[in-house]
């Protein structure tokens, strides 16, 4: 009776070792949707809290324990008008309590895009990765001119590299 335990919680215990890995591991599309799905939650709350606040573009980074820096935009026709001393708090707080000490989030079309999630090698150098929860998302709103970025993941979740 005592093997079956062990053996199940040195399993459990190498489970959940290798999941806190998952931000170290080679990038890959494994990786990708492993991150996202550990992090769903966390990001769907961020973005919904954007949505009730009526923003259509955040920015938040926590440089320290006491100092964070925060920016929102609205909407204003066809461009955006920036918010003054706009309070993040309650998007910010599932970021938190994960230990993220940064968040981009911003709306285009139907699609909410968090903006600068990873970095990638690629043949032009190091690129800036992003992920996309929505649907009907066109490459050509998100992506480069002539460049092929968009990747399903699963769900309405897309990768982005440009």
């Amino acid at each position: 009776m005592m093997k079956p335990i062990l053996y199940l919680s040195f399993s459990l215990i190498i489970c959940f070792v290798i999941l806190k890995t998952v931000p170290y591991w080679p990038e890959s599309k494994l990786q990708h949707v492993v991150y996202v799905f550990l992090n769903s939650k966390s990001f769907v709350k961020a973005i919904r809290a954007t949505e009730q606040e009526g923003y259509v573009s955040i920015q938040w980074v926590q440089t320290s324990a006491e100092t964070e820096v925060s920016l929102a935009w609205v909407a204003a026709g066809a461009k955006y008008k920036k918010v003054s001393n706009p309070d993040l708090s309650r998007i910010v707080v599932p970021y938190k309590e994960n230990g993220f000490n940064s968040l981009w989030l911003q709306k285009e079309g139907e699609a909410w895009i968090l903006r600068k999630a990873f970095s990638f090698k690629s043949e032009y150098g190091i690129g800036e990765g992003a992920y996309a929860l929505g649907k009907n998302i066109n490459p050509k709103d998100v992506c480069l001119p002539k460049v092929q970025c968009l990747e399903h993941l699963f769900d309405n979740w897309y990768v982005i590299k440009n």
